[in-house]
């Protein structure tokens, strides 16, 4: 799901990961991929069916849904290590992907651990 067979697609999401805290527009990334624009999109596409930007959207849910699962931050110190300077921006992200606000997802992982 978060990794490609194409070099060029790894590389930017190698990137990616490395900066996932960070900021970072379409254009950065295609300047140091060293590639334009339509073939990175079209290469994002083709190996994981959406384009680089929504691919890192995802990727910080992931993120985000292991660290509210740990339960060691608040979803505010989350959200900014993930690079989003306001955490309701951070919680309606969360919930588009995972379908919970980022305090239900917490509460829920919860009483699951607590049951098993």
């Amino acid at each position: 799901l978060f990794f490609s067979a194409d070099p060029l697609v790894q590389k930017a999401c190698d990137l990616l990961v490395q900066r996932v805290g960070q900021q970072i527009a379409l254009s950065e990334l295609v300047r140091i991929a060293g590639t334009n624009k339509t073939t990175l999109v079209n290469r994002f596409e083709a190996a994981f069916g959406c384009g680089p930007m929504t691919w890192l959207r995802h990727y910080r849910m992931m993120e985000a849904a292991g660290r509210l699962r740990s339960g060691h931050e608040s979803v505010a110190e989350v959200a900014e290590s993930l690079g989003y300077e306001n955490s309701n921006n951070f919680s309606t992200a969360f919930k588009a992907i995972h379908g919970l606000s980022p305090l239900r997802y917490r509460k829920m992982a919860a009483r699951r651990e607590r049951s098993a």
